[in-house]
């Protein structure tokens, strides 16, 4: 499995996909901003309400950068998170995602969908005879069957987003009726339920190359959900969606969305002025402010899956010592920088303390080193380092450091001068080595030339699978530690063939424990999210995990 590398906000689909952040949005203020007592963020913020609450009727306005360069989010064009926001409402599949970050069977589109073998994985759907595409033709065994061939990246003539899962299946066919879907995996995949959570294309699309990769550029696809693109305005820069009229579930609350393409140096101002009902925020102080300009909305703060982190290269230098990598991950106050980043936008100063699982979700447990100086320069002098004068020395050389950033990002420079203070203060001087943020990831964090960098990360619900390319193998396309511990490949390979979830975040707590002894790089903190809305909307705003239920969402009645 490849992980992708992206350098934009981009949201990949399926089961298994890191993506690499050079810069998430956040503010630029100053570092001394006092730390808070870490508060545990919720998993979802938004106001919940019954259907009976929710008022039958009305719009809701949302913004996006921009429009679609390809309405089907499997492909690669279109596999983008302002395009995956506009077609959620249009799509969904046997899962959806609960507030911890769970799989659970979605009814609209399933009867059932389990494990009825583990040896061969044989995973059975029994679809929801009900669920039909737009023009009323049954979603059927054949829609899967055109899904697995245009996914498992065994005809080039597809561009897929990503392979992930898809490759691992042998066999998709028919069991007692065209409702009953048999899929038959090669080997064992854990992560089985996220190849069903939507994105699904009628048969005729998905066995169709020219089809699934072009056909839909500009227009949308068919929808499988409670609405569907009714209006396509490329003067206006507008999307409007309306009701499904052949959706079978609960008719949805809300009689259109309009989603308006707005520059992001512009969604603040229109959100000030009333044109939008809802505002993205993350960690930006300036649209903090602007949001709370608006006296008719609310602000709402939930976990995330962006995570900061510094990754220490291990494989030459001071840093190709553990007791030194140790050291550093004491010495720099993850809760100072945490606070940094937040407070301006409201939001507590949570740490991130796991290598896999996000804070708020089942089975993280916070095993990070704590700001410890007095642990820090028990690390340095076992690796043989001694305090001389206001620095440390080893042989009568100096232990001195660097970070390298990319150039005019703010968010950045403005961790990495924290982690240069608290390790300068500590004795360990750190030079900021700025490059051309263009090149930042190409010419200096892939090929390993660095000792130290910061940026994100952004994971999925489905965590265990994705993050092993961070650290196993050594040569992995994603691991640039420079460093792993081979223990990792059996624990991996134990845990992605587990089915048992239970037995399985108990191998992931295993793995958490080995990576931590050997500490390649240390996680910070996850960016909240941050939404500001309309005061009335329900059931729509900040969460971490959860699949936004669209026949609730609405104005409160």
């Amino acid at each position: 499995m490849k992980n992708a590398k992206a350098f934009g906000s981009l949201a990949m689909l399926g089961a298994a996909a890191l993506i690499v952040t050079g810069c998430a949005a956040g503010n630029t203020g100053p570092s001394d901003a006092e730390p808070t007592e870490a508060v545990e963020l919720p998993a979802t913020a938004w106001v919940r309400a019954d259907a009976a609450e929710v008022t039958d009727g009305g719009t809701l306005t949302l913004g996006v950068g921009q429009f679609p360069s390809n309405f089907n989010i499997n492909q690669i064009d279109g596999n983008e998170a302002d395009t995956n926001d506009i077609v959620e409402p249009t799509t969904g599949g046997p899962f959806k995602i609960d507030e911890g970050g769970t799989p659970v069977l979605n009814e609209d589109y399933a009867v059932s969908a389990e494990v009825t073998s583990e040896d061969p994985q044989i995973v059975e759907l029994k679809l929801n005879p009900d669920a039909v595409w737009e023009d009323g033709t049954p979603i059927t065994v054949a829609d899967y069957q055109a899904a697995w061939t245009s996914q498992n990246g065994t005809n080039e003539a597809y561009l897929p987003a990503s392979t992930a899962g898809w490759e691992d299946i042998s066999s998709v066919e028919q069991g007692d009726d065209e409702f009953h879907v048999v899929v038959t995996f090669a080997s064992v995949y854990a992560d089985w339920q996220a190849l069903f959570t939507g994105g699904l294309l009628p048969a005729a699309i998905a066995n169709d190359p020219a089809a699934y990769n072009d056909g839909y550029r500009t227009q949308p696809v068919p929808s499988s959900g409670p609405f569907r693109i009714a209006e396509v305005d490329t003067t206006g820069q507008v999307l409007t969606l309306e009701r499904n009229p052949e959706w079978w579930g609960e008719t949805p609350k809300l009689e259109t969305i309009y989603f308006r393409v707005v520059s992001q140096d512009q969604q603040g101002s229109s959100f000030a002025n009333d044109e939008l009902d809802a505002l993205y925020i993350s960690a930006n102080a300036d649209l903090y402010s602007t949001a709370q300009s608006r006296e008719d909305a609310a602000i709402q703060t939930s976990g995330g899956v962006t995570w900061t982190h510094v990754t220490m290269n291990a494989k030459e230098g001071p840093l190709s010592d553990v007791n030194v990598r140790k050291a550093v991950a004491s010495a720099v106050n993850r809760e100072q920088i945490a606070a940094s980043a937040n407070t301006p936008v409201g939001a507590p100063a949570v740490t991130s303390g796991d290598y896999i699982f996000m804070p708020g979700q089942e089975g993280y447990e916070d095993k990070a080193y704590p700001y410890d100086l007095d642990a820090a320069a028990a690390f340095l002098e076992e690796a043989g380092y001694e305090k001389v004068g206001d620095g440390w020395e080893k042989d009568g050389e100096a232990l001195e450091l660097s970070v390298t950033v990319p150039a005019d990002t703010a968010t950045n420079i403005q961790r990495a001068e924290q982690v240069q203070a608290d390790l300068g203060d500590f004795g360990i001087p750190v030079e900021l080595t700025t490059v051309p943020a263009n090149n930042y990831f190409s010419d200096y964090v892939i090929p390993g030339d660095f000792e130290m960098v910061s940026f994100s990360w952004v994971g999925t619900a489905f965590p265990i699978t994705s993050t092993e390319a961070l650290f196993y193998p050594l040569d992995s396309e994603s691991n640039f530690t420079g460093v792993t511990d081979e223990s990792l490949g059996d624990l991996w390979a134990t845990a992605n063939a587990e089915l048992d979830p239970d037995a399985r975040i108990e191998t992931a707590k295993e793995i958490n424990d080995v990576i931590w002894e050997y500490v390649p790089m240390f996680p910070i903190a996850p960016l909240p999210n941050v939404y500001a809305v309309k005061d009335g909307l329900v059931n729509w705003g900040a969460t971490q995990f959860e699949t936004i239920d669209w026949t609730l969402v609405g104005w409160a009645s």
